[in-house]
């Protein structure tokens, strides 16, 4: 299950760079394609050798390289980076989260909880700003970052970094707690991500740039889906929603969770306001529960993100779109 939790983005269900990596690449275990809803699935965990509980593919870089982090069977995370065919070992230590990755194969993450930020050909370095940085889960092509932080009252806003010599802009509820995990971020400065609600569950919010007045924007709720009917699930009612990554044409991906605790993939388009439900098609339940997330999108609409098994393990995934091009996909196959 998920590194990503409700709530705080990682725990609620499990949860290139070679240039300054000492590790050998790894082809790990490939599915066969599958198709479902127009995409074509590849299915992957990154390294078979050291694979423990499950794998989280967390973004997808717009070179269509994913970040993925493996459970080890010891509780501790081992990263990873590259395409369903190939992966390549990041040494980020046994308790750091990558969650995205950028054109230029700069990551960020989190580690033991502070917010990081690897650039291509060097070493993780801990963001000087905001104060109080927890997680950063979102990186653009200009090498913008979001995240959480804690604020001197103890409230946890997402913050938004223009680069690493800035002053953060805070991004605060619409109403709530004021408990926000900033996402995603895209090119043209739109900011999307989850916040806590007033009912206690999360809830999706986009937020422009542009739009804050000293420092500081107020995130735009995202209305939550109503959910459609899944096979398996009869009277499932909608609990709580995350979105986790938007692109530069404004589609952004997450997921939502139901009343019989199962989590679906979907695709939301901030222009329309319009949802499109996806699951991974090799999904199983496991105790009555099954999980798809997608936790990233290219600008050309390849999609990633994880999928539960039968045993309640998760698997990465990559997804392209009909009439696309997605780099690495699924030429590079075996």
């Amino acid at each position: 299950m998920s590194l990503q939790q409700h709530a705080s983005r990682f725990a609620v269900v499990l949860t290139l760079i070679a240039a300054f990596i000492p590790f050998s690449a790894q082809a790990g275990e490939i599915g066969n394609p599958i198709n479902k809803g127009g995409f074509t699935f590849i299915n992957f965990d990154p390294s078979l050798g050291t694979l423990g509980t499950g794998s989280n593919a967390n973004g997808i870089s717009n070179k269509g390289h994913a970040v993925v982090t493996v459970l080890n069977s010891d509780g501790s995370f081992t990263n990873f980076t590259g395409t369903p065919n190939q992966t390549v070992q990041l040494n980020l230590g046994p308790n750091a989260l990558a969650f995205a990755m950028n054109r230029s194969n700069a990551i960020v993450g989190t580690n033991n909880g502070v917010a990081f930020f690897l650039a291509s050909k060097g070493s993780p370095q801990p963001l000087s700003s905001p104060a109080g940085a927890s997680s950063a889960f979102g990186i653009n092509d200009n090498g913008q970052v979001v995240g959480q932080y804690t604020n001197a009252t103890g409230q946890t806003p997402g913050f938004f970094l223009n680069n690493l010599m800035s002053t953060a802009i805070t991004i605060n509820a619409p109403s709530g707690p004021n408990v926000v995990n900033a996402q995603g971020v895209n090119n043209f400065d739109l900011v999307v991500g989850f916040y806590v609600g007033t009912d206690g569950q999360d809830h999706g919010f986009m937020a422009n740039i542009s739009s804050a007045r000293k420092g500081i924007v107020t995130a735009t709720p995202i209305p939550d889906p109503a959910i459609p009917a899944v096979a398996g699930e009869p009277g499932a009612t909608f609990v709580f929603s995350q979105i986790l990554a938007v692109n530069d044409a404004g589609i952004a991906v997450g997921y939502y969770g139901d009343s019989t605790t199962s989590q679906h993939g979907f695709l939301y388009n901030t222009n329309t306001g319009k949802y499109t439900f996806l699951d991974d098609p090799a999904v199983r339940f496991s105790n009555g529960v099954e999980v798809t997330q997608i936790t990233g999108i290219t600008d050309s609409g390849e999609l990633t993100g994880f999928y539960t098994d039968i045993a309640g393990a998760a698997h990465s995934f990559t997804a392209c779109p009909p009439d696309a091009f997605c780099p690495n996909f699924p030429h590079d196959l075996p």
